[in-house]
């Protein structure tokens, strides 16, 4: 767990999945959407899939059993996250589309966000070669090389990351959650200004390099 935030009691908290391939813009997206809900009010708590996998076992590898172990892990905690009225914000790879289902199916109150961006892009934000050393035979389990990420059919939301930012994927998850009966319209109302306020801040800052 690696940021928590406190205030509005909510009834029934809720799980946001964001998922999808290395450097897709997964953590950007993540902590946006939490710094918006916290800004209003709501608790949560960002599960990061790294994180969560060094924190229980620093052993465990990328085999399939490997990953649907540390994925369980973390659909487990947003459950219980969940039903203590948190909403849970998990950001991980999970590649797999029935582990995903398996992960719905368990905490109930499920939104997945997928993160897509074509493996051409992902190459070249990647500053550490994760994708040249899985293509050169060095590395083994590297999703989008020799692991397929398989897309689920009907996910809530779908970020276009080679052209949305993460300010805008964050605005897009949240006008969702509105839709879906998550939020209320007067926080989302709230957002929109902010939302406004951030824009104008960044034509600011650009305008006067």
């Amino acid at each position: 767990m690696v940021k928590e935030t406190r205030k509005k009691n909510i009834q029934e908290g809720f799980t946001v999945w964001i998922t999808g391939l290395p450097y897709s813009g997964k953590k950007e997206t993540g902590r946006i959407l939490a710094e918006r809900l916290d800004m209003i009010g709501y608790k949560t708590v960002v599960l990061i899939g790294g994180q969560i996998r060094r924190q229980y076992e620093k052993k465990l590898g990328f085999s399939k059993e490997e990953i649907y172990k540390n994925i369980r892990r973390i659909a487990f905690e947003c459950k219980l996250l969940s039903e203590n009225g948190v909403i849970a914000i998990a950001i991980t790879i999970s590649p797999y589309r029935d582990l995903r289902e398996e992960c719905r199916r368990l905490i109930g109150r499920y939104v997945e966000v997928y993160h897509k961006c074509p493996l051409e892009i992902l190459k070249k934000r990647d500053k550490k070669g994760l994708f040249l050393r899985a293509e050169q035979g060095l590395l083994r389990n590297v999703a989008g090389i020799s692991i397929p990420y398989e897309e689920s059919e009907q996910p809530e939301v779908v970020i276009h990351a080679e052209k949305e930012t993460p300010f805008k994927a964050a605005s897009k998850i949240l006008l969702r959650l509105k839709k879906l009966g998550f939020l209320e319209e007067a926080d989302h109302s709230v957002l929109l200004k902010q939302e406004e306020k951030d824009i104008r801040k960044i034509l600011r800052e650009t305008w006067f390099k």
